[in-house]
Parts: structure tokens; sequence; C-alpha cells
């Protein structure tokens, strides 16, 4: 019987939409064997072509649709989409602006511009693509939740929260909606750790307990004593803060105890992928694979110890860790809190972060202290002739902060008009992305009756500028309440001393930790009072701020936060501990009959 094209179109696109996705391509291409020039048929190739991860197949799909039918809004809209995976970003928001002339009625390529802008840091106008597209479409998730990314990263906290709970009211379903909010709200000043403990358990009553039924027993060989096979799951292995502490664990793991290997989930790499790839054992690819299929890989490879270091942070493999495919599953480096995943054991913190003795039930994993510090600094990555010197250059006396804006939060900046009150010579030098990022520091600056030319911003600027940009700096003030980790490490090679306002989340004591470790815990301070004491008897002392500096990196160095081999033997040490207590746990459950 003669094929017909129409009704077999219908019957492949219903089997696209249910997720039958090789089923629908094997329609799609049936009906191009009758009719070469059907369009739909080679657009919806290409787009299974992009979701299976083969954008370049993608392209050469959709080109061809496009060739065949230029005025497909929704054609282009895709072609777009191929074009941002690729790389090519200006073509991709040419494919985008396109469809938006071809159907200004449709929302998501307006959202989707609006996401080239952000990347592209106009901001401005990516901010208004949102709102475009949330006016043209309210109950469309994604613009609400981009204008929330927006919000959060000028620290506009409330507006952020209140966009990313809509967004996650219209999408219930996407999880990773929902981890921007959880994220965020560590950052906001009024979230306490049950607050925040609230947020996660609600999200994992969404999104974790109805995946419990697809956890099996695990066959690996509870033998305490043997080589274990220990795996690290991130998004950024790359030019990132995670792979920079990263690195010095991986370089010195024991190998004759540990395979190491690592599921990189991000299509993009950089010389510093590169560089992790030489350090693990065996690498894996999983940024195309969905959560059940990247599960069931892990869990082939029989890993013994899973390590998590996204949390709730972009591009998360949470869902992938609550199916439970590997026997023991840890939560380290993106940032001290919890996952709220009851299928992940451990969170490895530390003494600092996690005083004996604070209410431990906000947590679901059970906290495991490192001997020394959370972190393991090692020197920045760069070429040995261009690491800059700690040097102070000349200038007025200057309180920084080149810390995520995301984190200068409204009592941040309160403080810190007091604390330019209290020294009026001095001047704050703030990374902060143009416009209203910085509008917003200069009016609380007005508020405060403090003249704008006591302020200075930086943008984005390459890796040895941003270091170089501390030579300006006299005194670094961490935001409130959660502290730098990356960026205090880098000021303290840098020769400058940080001063930290201690809280009530681990977040908000990762200077605890760092100031600590290096002998310096009286700018630990307790109180927004004491916090002001410090810095303005810091900057005041001249001298003594000179001799400081003088002696920080080397203290730095000498310090456990740069020990990487005694780092690398803690964490091992605790990793080896997990195992035993999972093998003691599985002999028992074998004597139980269960």
């Amino acid at each position: 019987m003669p094929l017909n094209v129409e009704e077999a179109f219908a019957l492949a696109l219903r089997r696209h939409r249910s997720g039958r996705l090789a089923e629908a391509e094997r329609a799609y291409r049936e009906i191009l064997q009758v009719q070469p020039g059907h369009a739909d048929s080679l657009h919806l190739l290409g787009v299974i072509a992009l979701q299976t991860g083969n954008p370049e197949p993608a392209l050469a799909l959709i080109e061809r649709a496009v060739a065949l039918r230029p005025d497909g809004a929704v054609y282009r809209n895709n072609l777009g989409q191929v074009l941002e995976r690729l790389g090519r970003i200006e073509d991709a928001a040419s494919a985008y602006e396109t469809a938006i002339d071809l159907d200004a009625q449709d929302a998501e390529p307006v959202n989707n511009l609006g996401r080239i802008h952000e990347e592209q840091d106009r901001h401005s106008e990516a901010e208004a693509c949102y709102r475009q597209a949330i006016a043209l479409n309210a109950q469309y998730a994604e613009p609400h939740n981009n204008l929330g990314n927006i919000l959060k990263d000028r620290g506009e906290l409330d507006d952020a929260i209140a966009a990313y709970r809509r967004a996650i009211a219209l999408r219930p379903d996407m999880s990773m909606l929902h981890s921007n909010l959880l994220l965020t709200v560590h950052y906001h000043p009024e979230y306490g750790p049950a607050d925040i403990s609230r947020e996660h358990r609600e999200w994992a009553e969404r999104h974790v307990v109805p995946l419990a039924s697809e956890r099996r027993a695990h066959g690996n060989a509870p033998e305490p004593g043997r080589r274990l096979r220990i795996a690290y799951v991130s998004p950024d292995l790359r030019e990132h803060p995670v792979a920079r502490f990263l690195l010095p664990l991986l370089e010195n793991h024991d190998r004759k105890a540990f395979e190491v290997i690592a599921y990189h989930d991000n299509s993009r790499q950089d010389d510093v992928t590169k560089l992790i790839r030489t350090r693990v054992d065996r690498w894996r690819e999983i940024a195309d694979l969905s959560d059940e299929q990247a599960a069931d890989t892990i869990r082939a490879d029989r890993i013994d110890i899973l390590v998590d270091l996204a949390a709730h942070s972009g591009r998360n493999r949470l869902l992938v860790f609550a199916r439970k495919p590997a026997p023991v599953q840890v939560s380290y480096l993106a940032y001290c809190s919890t996952t709220g995943v009851d299928a992940i054991d451990y969170r490895l913190t530390d003494r600092f972060l996690d005083p004996s003795g604070e209410d431990e039930r906000h947590y679901s994993e059970r906290s495991i202290r490192l001997p020394d510090c959370y972190w393991c600094y090692s020197t920045p990555p760069l070429p040995s002739d261009s690491l800059p010197g700690s040097e102070r250059r000349p200038g007025p006396p200057t309180f920084g902060c080149l810390n995520n804006f995301a984190k200068v939060t409204d009592p941040t900046l309160e403080l810190w008009m007091q604390l330019l009150e209290r020294v009026p010579e001095a001047r704050l030098l703030l990374y902060a992305r143009s416009g209203q990022h910085r509008e917003r520091v200069r009016g609380f600056m007005a508020r405060a009756g403090i003249e704008e030319s006591r302020v200075a911003f930086v943008g984005r600027q390459p890796f040895v500028d941003y270091l170089k940009t501390w030579q300006e700096v006299d005194v670094a003030l961490d935001p409130i309440p959660f502290g730098g980790g990356t960026t205090s490490c880098d000021a303290l090679w840098m020769g400058v001393p940080v001063v930290t306002l201690a809280g009530r989340t681990a977040v908000s004591r990762g200077g605890s930790s760092l100031l600590a470790n290096i002998g310096l815990d009286e700018l630990v301070t307790r109180s927004p009072e004491q916090y002001l004491d410090w810095a303005a008897r810091l900057i005041g002392d001249v001298e003594g701020l000179v001799a400081l500096r003088r002696e920080l990196r080397g203290r730095l160095e000498s310090s456990p936060i740069m020990d990487s081999a005694r780092f690398t033997a803690g964490v091992e040490d605790v990793f080896r501990t997990m195992w035993r207590d999972w093998c003691a746990s599985a002999g028992q459950r074998k004597i139980e009959g269960q």
C-alpha cells in the first residue's frame, strides 16, 4: 500500500512528542524516501539529531529544511539552537532574530535571543527579551527563570526568588528551575538553616522521592581493602573554580589504592579540560545522556564512590544521584550545604564550616569533616613568568570585593557604606557588570551621602588582569551571608587580608576556614560592629599592612590550604572509612537475608 505521507507524519510526530525518538526517526526517514523534499521531516530529523547529541548532522538537516521553507519561523528558531550548541553565537543570534521577524508572537525565539545577549554580557538587552517573552506568553516558564537569573546576578534577590517561584509553578516537573531557587536562597540574608533545609525538602519531595523505585542493590564487591573506583561528576571540568580546587586532588590520588574516573557533563571544553583528562584513569562524556542513561552507565562501570561536584548549581546531575547508581555517594566542592538528596550519603566539610555542636538536622547527608580545610588551593594556573607579584600598586586606601556580585546583598552594601563613613579617606573597588549592577551600588551611596567618586568598578577581566586588580586593594571585604571561596584564596595569595563575618550557615563561614588555617583567626568577626572595627583598623595600619602583605603569600603556601599531598591523604582516608562502613552494612544485610 502506498505510504500516506500526511498520516505517516502525524504518527511520527506523536512518537517524537512521546519521547520514542528512534521510532520517530525511522518514520521521518521513510517519509523522505517517498517525498525527499518533505521539509517538516527534515526539520524534525534535525531536532532529533540535536536531542541525541549530534549537532553537526542536525545543522545539515535543518539547513536543508530552511532552504525548502525559508519562511518557517520554527525552523529558524531550532537552527539557532543548533548554532548555539556549536558555539556559533553570532549566527545563532541572527537565526533567532529572523525567527522573530517571521513570527513576532512566538515567545521562544525571543527568550532564546535573550540568552544569547546574556552570554555576551548584554544584560539589559537580555532582560528586555525575557520580559518581552513573558508579555507574549506568561505561561512560558523559561523566561521567568532566565529573568530570575538576571535579577539574582545583580543582587535583587527578592525579585529573583519571586521569578523562580513563578517558573516552578508553571513547570513543576523541571528540577533545574527549582535548583536555581535553592542556590539563590543561600545568598539571601533572611534565609537561615531551617529555611534552606525546608526548601530543599520540598524540592526532594517533588523530584527525588518519585525516583526511589529506580534504586537497585549494588553488585560491588564488599571488600574493605581493595582498590576502589572513585568517580567525580561535574559540568565544570574546565576553566572554573571547581576545576582549580579539584586538580590538586586528582594529581595526588594514590593510583594503587584508587582508580579515578571523571564523568564530564558539558559539551564545551578548554585547555583545563584537556589537563584534567590527563589526570584521570578514565574519562566519560555524559552531556548527551539522560539522567537515567547516565545512572545506568555509572552502575555498569561499577563505581564504588560517586562524588557530586555541582550540588544545585547550573547543569547539576542530582537526579542521577537520586537513582543511587553507586553504593557510596558524596557531595563536595560546589558550595558547602545540603543537596536534599537522601541517596547522597555524605557531604564533605570541615570543623570551621560546621563547628562541632552545630545543629546538623538541616542536612540530608551525614557531615564528614576533613582534617584541616574544605579547600585545597594551588598556584593560579598561569605560566610562572606571568604570575603577578603581591606588591601594592600606588593609590588611595582601598577596600575591595571581587566576588560574584550576586553575593553583594543589601545588608552587605549597608555595612560597606558605614565603613566608608568611618574611613573617609578610603574608596571601594567592586566587581560589577555595567548598567543596573553598578547603579544599585550608586543608589546606596547616594542614600548614605557618600560621594560617587569613592567607588570604582571592574567588569569581566582576563585572569591575569583579575589577579593584578588585587594589587590595588588593601583589605578584602567578604560579602554577607555567602562569603568567598576561590576569590578569598586569590586575595590571600595576592597578599590581601580578608575580613569576614561568620554567620548561621556553612556558606557564611568559608572565610573562617581559610583564615583559621593561615593563623589569622582575628579577622573572623562575629558581629557587624566587629567587622567594621577590624576593617577600619587594618586599613589604618599602613606599616602593618605592608608587613602582612609581604608574608601573606608565603603563609598561605606553607599552610594546609596548599598542602595538596596532605589534603588528598585526608580525603582518601575519609573515602576509605565510608567504604568500610558500606562493606560492614552490606555484610549485615547479607546476614539478615536482605
